[in-house]
């Protein structure tokens, strides 16, 4: 395999070589280990490709501060690379930003596209939550030029501690990709998907909350959508995986060539 010059070489795993290939794009934070079991039930009956994103698992970051644009390109790659002509697309919450961008951008490579719990959309924010967010944005741009004026690092060690996700604080070198990431807004790109699209959501999510699954459901057209009650923002864990696999099956079976 020949990979252009200061692009990372993805870590892969391939399950099954019957049927359709769909390639399985993880969370942020995450690997190809966490959808390793829904991977290994979908495998019975298609090609499944479970991919380490570029600076997760063990596949090396890119050398400068990806978008989600750029993460889709390299998956774009992997598919000519591997001389798949048309596959079917499962991204988990940050994967399915990626995903996104991928069949918006080539959505002749593209059967379907499957979304679990998927990120992209600017959440809708109110009372408190709204405060708090107004609040912390400006603290932390006035904080950043002070530390910019006198060479202080009051943001790194009193912000940082204080007010950043549990994502923020442990991205390291990929900080600054997870900031592009969830000031992105794939908005317009769901719009022009005209792909076959399945989007599975888990009801309990605090992550990604339903009220995103609904807004993906209307922005993209033709979608299907099906909520699991009692799930979280990985609901394909532990017996999920045969609960989602029974959904994605059924909504492949649909598919033109199955």
């Amino acid at each position: 395999m020949i990979v252009a010059a200061n692009t990372p070489v993805l870590n892969t795993q391939k399950i099954g070589s019957q049927g359709h290939p769909i390639l399985l794009m993880h969370g942020w934070g995450q690997s190809l280990y966490s959808l390793q079991a829904l991977g290994e039930l979908l495998g019975k009956t298609h090609q499944v490709h479970l991919i380490d994103l570029p600076g997760f698992g063990k596949s090396p970051a890119p050398d400068e501060d990806w978008d989600t644009k750029q993460y889709a390109e390299r998956i774009y790659q992997y598919v000519k690379e591997n001389n798949l002509k048309q596959v079917d697309l499962l991204g988990h919450s940050f994967g399915g930003r990626v995903s996104i961008r991928l069949t918006s951008a080539h959505p002749e490579i593209v059967r379907s596209m499957i979304l679990i719990n998927s990120g992209g959309l600017k959440r809708t924010l109110t009372g408190k939550r709204k405060l708090r967010a107004k609040y912390s944005g400006l603290l932390s741009k006035t904080i950043k030029q002070i530390d910019k004026m006198t060479g202080s690092k009051i943001f790194e060690n009193w912000f940082v501690p204080r007010f950043a996700s549990l994502d923020y604080k442990n991205a390291g070198s990929l900080r600054n990709i997870l900031v592009k990431a969830v000031t992105e807004d794939v908005t317009e790109d769901a719009q022009k998907i005209k792909n076959p699209t399945f989007i599975l959501w888990g009801e309990k999510d605090q992550e990604t909350p339903l009220e995103s699954g609904e807004r993906f459901h209307a922005l993209i057209s033709g979608s299907q959508f099906v909520v699991l009650p009692g799930k979280d923002h990985f609901p394909f864990l532990g017996d999920g995986a045969h609960l989602c696999a029974r959904y994605i099956l059924n909504f492949l079976k649909t598919l033109p060539g199955e």
